[in-house]
């Protein structure tokens, strides 16, 4: 009789590899925050307004130390939506291959900014669980 000992690491698929960089505007102290998203064919991440039936993970940036500067507007977003009536779940707002996600800041003083992006990836048989990755930016 044969036994074999060992151990079977699941390992959740990584889809998505992240960029975070900033830019300088023209305006003294006003600096963009961008979050970059390569994404693996298949597989997507949600809109900041992903719609369908409000259980939907939108993308969002946060912010450690929000008293050090000031978002001078929403997140806007760079990068083709597509929008699909899944059924059971609604109208559904999302991208697919590469999303850019930014922000206009206005940096009270020249610091490192640090935050997250959460966000959900799907793709058409499941949803992995919600996900936060952190970013450090040094404007």
């Amino acid at each position: 009789m044969l036994f074999v000992f060992g151990s079977v690491k699941a390992q959740t698929p990584n889809p998505v590899k992240w960029n975070f960089y900033t830019e300088k505007a023209k305006d003294a102290e006003v600096y963009t925050i961008y979050a970059k998203a390569t994404i693996e064919a298949g597989w997507h991440v949600f809109s900041p307004t992903p719609g369908g039936d409000g259980l939907l993970i939108p993308t969002q940036l946060t912010f450690d130390h929000p008293e050090k500067f000031r978002e001078i507007n929403a997140m806007i977003v760079d990068g083709k939506e597509i929008s699909k009536n899944m059924e059971g779940v609604g109208l559904v707002h999302y991208f697919e291959h590469e999303v850019v996600f930014k922000v206009n800041v206005e940096a009270y003083e020249t610091h490192t900014v640090t935050g997250n992006v959460s966000f959900q990836l799907c793709n058409d048989m499941m949803c992995l669980p919600p996900t936060e990755v952190p970013f450090s930016i040094k404007l």
